[in-house]
Parts: structure tokens; sequence; C-alpha cells
């Protein structure tokens, strides 16, 4: 008996930082969450899946949207024509969304309730089957639904359907918090956890496992995104096996450029870089961001000429893979070799970078021509606006110090006259 376990699918959620010139390439990354939640019912018909359950989060923001409505009631009724039942849960997305609740589901989907936890049981399979799950009320859940979950019915494979973040988890908002030894001990054969980006297999005696989101949505997100496809036989083995559904793929793309002293070797390592991200993709389009790393003699000119440096990557990116490789952004962490690193202030002594400076070194000073130039802009900007990182300068007058300590380089070049400042 088979089942795909999915968490975190977030139909379009808007895949973030690409500016994209082509409009096939916009095209695709819109509608990339959409076409990897297909490609997840394309396996669950191929594999002859008995259900599917989903653990929380189908939806990204509040936004109704009709197109995603029937994109969903499709997706779903073509499960139902092959007899592939779903079970799934409200998470903290989903929870206060308008169109999760106005959306008519086709008779093979269930979705629990957010009032108790509630028990879906089937007994015309191979295997019989018990899910329990609870969703998500609106607002903040901060209890641990687990605590309620009821016990492991004897005689049945049980699975435990729950969006959680579990105690102690610091990489996304706490909700549902509990403990992997209370779940590890619940006497259920299986736990399809949803809410953590990431996937991981906590445990395989039972089995808790995060199938982490179907396609990543940022460069935080990075590498194989997909779901689970878990195998029980008639004595309740388990075997999981991870399936990549991820339409296009993020990528951290690290060029170590230690000891490099010419242009020419800094093109060849990022090329090679760039070259292996595209293998890393599995065939698939990839976003990546390129991070140049190590200390280097070429950091000055890598910081004075960042339209140069960026012109060349996308170029190589051409050359590589087309259309199919897109720089998300361009991190230059390189250091200036030792002998440089305290060069003094009679290479810029020009006054516009002494008063610079003298911003930089007084956080205080910093924090207040922030809160002045960039508070107005956030109380404007949408809810889903109002977290960008550039507004995390706000509340890190250190941040903005670091910043603005790294943009002397480019302010003393364009002084120069340089054109590619």
């Amino acid at each position: 008996m088979k089942f795909i376990h999915a968490a975190d699918i977030h139909l379009d959620s808007p895949l973030q930082a690409l500016a994209l010139g082509e409009a096939a390439q916009v095209e695709r990354m819109r509608r990339a969450t959409r076409d990897a939640f297909a490609r997840l019912v394309d396996v669950a018909i191929e594999q002859g899946a008995a259900f599917v359950v989903l653990a929380g989060d189908l939806y990204d923001h509040d936004r109704p949207n009709m197109q995603i409505a029937v994109f969903l009631r499709n997706q779903l009724a073509r499960l139902k024509e092959k007899g592939i039942r779903v079970v799934m849960i409200k998470g903290n997305h989903d929870a206060d969304n308008r169109m999760t609740s106005a959306l008519m589901l086709p008779d093979n989907t269930q979705m629990f309730s957010d009032r108790k936890p509630e028990t879906v049981r089937f007994d015309d399979l191979p295997v019989r089957v018990a899910i329990h799950g609870q969703s998500f009320k609106a607002g903040p859940v901060t209890e641990n639904l687990a605590a309620s979950y009821p016990a492991a019915l004897r005689g049945y494979f049980n699975i435990g359907l729950l969006h959680t973040s579990l105690a102690g988890n610091l990489d996304h908002d706490t909700y549902a918090p509990c403990a992997l030894e209370e779940l590890a001990t619940r006497g259920y054969g299986y736990w399809a956890l949803g809410h953590i980006h990431k996937r991981a297999v906590l445990r395989q005696d039972p089995w808790i496992v995060y199938s982490g989101n179907t396609q990543g949505r940022h460069a935080k997100e990075t590498g194989p995104k997909g779901s689970y496809l878990v195998e029980v036989d008639e004595d309740h083995r388990v075997s999981a096996e991870f399936l990549a559904f991820d339409v296009v793929r993020w990528l951290q793309v690290e060029v170590d450029l230690k000891g490099l002293t010419r242009e020419a070797e800094l093109t060849d390592s990022v090329r090679a870089g760039l070259t292996q991200a595209c293998r890393d993709a599995d065939g698939r389009p990839c976003a990546a961001r390129l991070v140049l790393n190590g200390p280097t003699v070429l950091h000055e000119t890598i910081e004075r000429r960042p339209n140069r440096l960026r012109q060349t990557v996308m170029e190589l990116a051409g050359e590589i893979a087309g259309d199919d490789i897109w720089i998300e952004k361009i991190s230059n962490h390189t250091t200036a070799p030792a002998a440089r690193a305290d060069a003094g202030p009679n290479e810029t002594s020009n006054e516009l970078m002494r008063i610079v400076r003298e911003i930089v070194d007084d956080r205080t000073r910093v924090k207040e021509l922030l809160e002045k130039e960039l508070e107005p802009l956030r109380t404007k900007l949408p809810d889903e606006m109002k977290e960008l990182p550039a507004l995390a300068l706000l509340k890190d007058a250190g941040l903005a110090r670091d910043l603005l300590v790294r943009l002397e380089p480019q302010l003393a070049a364009r002084l120069a006259g340089e054109e590619d400042a």
C-alpha cells in the first residue's frame, strides 16, 4: 500500500527577487508552484497511491483567485478519477484564507476540522489505515495540538497529520509546538509533518518526517523540493522515498577566489560554478545566487565595478544554459589580502568619503536616518511586503553600518570617474 506525504504547496506564491526580462521566463516562474503540484498528482497516479496526505499550507496568502480554485479542483478531480483519496489539514497560511473556506472539495477529499482532532479510517485497503489530524484555526496557533490527538487504533496503520514547528525550531514561526519524543511515543506508524520547508526524516522508528515544500520560492529554499512516496506492507513495515517535484530549482553557487590575481581566473571560476549549478538542477531551469568567497587582490575590483561583474556573470549564464539559468543575486564575500586590509584613509580623502565614514561610525545617527527615510515607505507597503529584507535595516543599525562600509569602494570609484561604479 502506497501513499504520498506532501505539505507547504503555497499555490501561486510569488517567487521572489528575480528580475526576468523574458515573458516566457516570467510565466514559467509564476506557474512554478502549480506545476509542482501537478507533478505530484502525476506521480500519485503513476505509482498507484491509495491516498495523498497534505500537511497544511495549500495556499500562500488570502488572495481570492478563482483560477487557483479551478486549478485545485481539477487536480483533485484527477485523483478522484483514479480512486485516490486526499486527506488534508489547514496550516497557518490556510486558516484565515477565504478561498479555503469557500472551496467545494470533491468527495474523494476530506479537510480535518479546526475544532478538535478527527480520525479518518480506510478499511478497504490491503493495509487498514487510520489518519488522525486537526486543522489550524485563524490566528496564531500556539498550543500543542498533538497532545489531544487520539490514541493509536489497534489493527490499523496509524498516521498523524500535523502542521507544527516542533519545540525549539527557530527557522520558522512557532506554531503548534510539540516535542519529538511526544510524537514518537504516541503509537503511530508515521507522522506526516508540515510547516518547515526543509525536508527531514527525524526518526524511522516510528517514522517522523517533514516533507518540505514542493517548490522552492526564494534563495533560502535551495536544492531539490518535493514529497515522500511511502510504502507500508502488511506487517506495517515502512519505506519512504523522496521524490523531487520542483519545476525551478534554487541554488546557492559558492565560488572560492582565494589567491586569485587575474580577472580571467575570476571568470573561469564563475563559469565552473554556474556549470555545476546546471548539473545540480537535474535538467530543470535554475535560479542561482552567486556567492564569491576568499581573500583575493580582486576584492577591490569586484567592489568598485559591480555592474561590470554582473554583466560578465549574465553573459556566462547565457553561454552555459541560455534562458534556463537566472542570476538572482551576486554576493561578494571576498576580502582584501592582509597587506591591504588596513589601508589608510589617505587613499580616499574626498570630503564625501569623510562624511560617509562619520555617519558609519555613529550607529545612533544611522538609525535615525533610516527611520526617517524608510519607515514612511514601509507603512505604505502591502502587508506581504513589509518584511522585505531591505527593511530589516530599520531594526538593525549594525547591519546598515556594514552595508555602508561595503559601499565605500563603489563611492570611491564613482568619484574617480570610473564608468562601471
